[in-house]
């Protein structure tokens, strides 16, 4: 009979099946490669905040104005207070409803997108008045060329302060596997058996016999060829039934963990007095 241990070592010689050696090395290369790239992004992204700040203020904005989106345009203007609705509305592009500036808020637009000396001459893109198409116009790509100011200030101001990195100080990477076996050997036996014993006579009286009388207590004068007549049977039922069970197991252990502790730091990106 099959012994339920041995099967639960024949099916851990399998482990091998696993590929855990090709697993623990695919763990490891690609832990390794998401620390690279993780590296190599934070380095294109200093490299391209350094090329931003190496241009001056007037050859960023010129380069930078154009991608400024319709939402960030929106957004400064309504940050400017003072200006009437039908106006904003319309500068928006939420009306085209005849609209006018005053001089007040004329003044609040032209101060509001005005730029840094650094940055060339500025025009005023707002005039009082009726406002039309054109001059809707003029006052966005004001509005851009302040907004790529703004984010030129932004990024020297990054670079007098460091950038923020992120990398592994240290590290530990373990794998961990847990493989379980286990072998099973049922067995049972049942028997049972029946057996039916009948057993059946019979016989009748004779002929010539008589019946004489009786003198005290005695029969007399009887007479019979054949003796009383008699029919049985009996059932007998035997049942047995045996069971045997064996069960065993075996286990296989192989343990790890991948841990990883991450330290964050300025890093400046420009010498003392930039």
């Amino acid at each position: 009979m099959a012994n339920g241990a041995t099967q639960a070592v024949e099916n851990a010689t399998r482990l091998s099946e696993i590929g855990f050696p090709e697993f623990t090395a695919k763990l490891i290369t690609d832990t390794f490669n998401a620390i690279t790239t993780s590296y190599l992004n934070q380095t294109a992204q200093y490299i391209g905040l350094v090329q931003a700040v190496s241009q001056t203020l007037q050859d960023y904005i010129n380069n930078t104005a154009d991608d400024i989106s319709a939402d960030e345009i929106g957004a400064f203007l309504v940050g400017i207070r003072g200006i009437n609705d039908d106006a904003l509305n319309f500068l928006l592009g939420d009306s085209t409803a005849a609209a006018s500036l005053n001089t007040t808020e004329v003044a609040t637009i032209n101060n509001a997108v005005a730029l840094a000396p650094a940055a060339g001459a500025s025009t005023a893109p707002a005039s009082s008045g009726s406002l039309t198409n054109s001059k809707k116009q003029n006052i966005a790509e004001a509005i851009a060329r302040r907004i790529a100011n703004n984010k030129y200030d932004l990024l020297q101001t990054m670079v007098r302060q460091g950038v923020l990195r992120l990398y592994v100080d240290n590290g530990i990477i373990e794998t961990r596997l847990t493989f379980t076996t286990y072998g099973e050997v049922v067995s049972s036996s049942s028997k049972s058996s029946r057996k039916r014993l009948e057993d059946n006579r019979s016989s009748g009286f004779g002929a010539g016999g008589g019946f004489g009388g009786i003198v005290g207590n005695t029969l007399a004068g009887f007479g019979a060829a054949g003796g009383f007549g008699k029919s049985s049977s009996s059932l007998a039922v035997s049942t047995s039934q045996a069971s045997q069970r064996d069960v065993s197991g075996s286990r296989v252990q192989i343990f790890g963990r991948v841990r990883l502790n991450f330290k964050t730091d300025l890093l400046p990106l420009a010498g003392p007095g930039t």
